[in-house]
C-alpha cells in the first residue's frame, strides 16, 4: 500500500509542502485558512494578542474559544486548524475500528480547532482543543471522529478536550471583545500613560457610585476635547491593564466608578505597557 500522504488530494499535499501545520507563534501556518474551507456560518480572521499572527477561525465559536486562551496570561501560544498525521490516524481508525474521514474515497487529514501551550510555574504544558456546538454532539459519526481525534492527542500524550458554547463564560467574551479594539488604539508616551491615567482615577473616585460613561463624559467636558475621548482612553487602559473589574460577573454596560480598580504598579508611576 503506498504512504497515506500519496493517497492524498493534490491540494492537500501541496498545503504539507507550503509548512501548514508547522512553527510556533507568530510563525506558524493553519494547515486550514477561512478561504479553503466552505463556509457554513460565519468565520473570522483576527490579530491575536498573544503572538500577534492572523488567525483563521472557522465560527463564532470558535472565535469565542479563541478569545477566551487569547486574554489568558497562562497562555503563550495558540495554533489553530492543526493537522494531525494522517499516518497516525489512519492507524487509530484500524485499531479502534472507526472509518477514517474521507472524501469520495480519499483520505481526508483530521484536524484539531486549537492547541494551546500553557506556562504555569515556569513549565510549559500543551492542550488539544475540539470546538464543537452541543447540538452537534448528538450525531453519530461526530463522535465517531473526536474519538479518533482524542486517541491521538492521547497517544501523543497531550490532554484533549471538547469546549462547547455551555462552556462559554458570556460577559467575560462580551467584556473582551469590548476591550480589544482598543488594545493599540493609542500610541500614549510613558508621560501622557501616567497623565491619562491619574487624571481618569481621580475622576473614578470623585464619583464612585456613576456609571463610566458618565464619569468619563464630565472628563471629555472638563479637558475641552471631543466627546467620548476619554471613555476610549479608559478602554485603552483597561485592556493594557492599567485598571481593572471583575470582567467574569459585571458586564462594561453596567459597570460604575466603583467597580474598578487601579493597578499598584501604575499607582506608584511604574507605567508600562502589558502589550506593547
Amino acid at each position: 500500500m503506498k504512504p497515506v500522504v500519496e493517497l492524498l488530494k493534490p491540494n492537500i499535499i501541496r498545503r504539507f509542502k507550503e509548512g501548514r501545520g508547522e512553527g510556533h507563534g507568530k510563525y506558524y501556518k493553519p494547515f486550514l485558512k477561512v478561504q479553503d474551507v466552505p463556509s457554513k456560518g460565519r468565520v473570522h480572521r483576527r490579530p491575536s494578542i498573544t503572538h500577534g499572527r492572523i488567525v483563521h477561525l472557522l465560527s463564532d465559536l470558535e472565535l469565542a474559544a479563541f478569545l477566551l486562551f487569547d486574554w489568558s496570561e497562562k497562555v503563550v501560544d495558540i495554533r489553530e486548524q492543526f493537522p494531525l498525521d494522517p499516518e497516525k490516524t489512519l492507524e487509530i481508525s484500524e485499531r479502534v475500528g472507526i472509518k477514517h474521514p474521507a472524501y469520495k474515497g480519499v483520505f481526508q487529514v483530521m484536524t484539531t480547532d486549537l492547541l494551546i501551550d500553557l506556562e504555569q510555574e515556569g513549565i510549559i504544558t500543551t492542550h488539544a482543543v475540539a470546538v464543537k456546538y452541543a447540538k452537534d454532539l448528538e450525531n453519530k459519526r461526530v463522535i465517531e471522529k473526536l474519538e479518533l481525534e482524542r486517541n491521538f492527542w492521547e497517544s501523543q500524550g497531550f490532554s484533549w478536550f471538547i469546549f462547547t458554547e455551555q462552556e462559554v463564560p458570556k460577559t467575560l467574551i462580551q467584556n473582551i471583545k469590548w476591550l480589544i479594539p482598543h488594545l493599540y488604539n493609542f500610541e500614549l508616551d510613558q508621560q501622557n500613560q501616567q497623565l491619562v491615567f491619574s487624571e481618569i482615577w481621580k475622576a473614578l473616585q470623585t464619583y464612585p457610585e456613576a456609571k463610566i460613561a458618565h464619569v468619563m463624559s464630565l472628563l471629555d467636558e472638563n479637558k475641552g476635547v471631543k466627546r467620548g475621548t476619554y471613555l476610549l482612553y479608559l478602554r485603552h487602559l483597561l485592556a493594557q491593564q492599567a485598571f481593572y473589574w471583575n470582567m467574569s460577573n459585571i458586564n462594561h454596560r453596567s459597570l460604575r466608578s466603583n467597580q474598578i480598580q487601579a493597578s499598584e504598579h501604575w499607582l506608584k508611576g511604574k507605567t508600562a505597557y502589558v502589550y506593547a
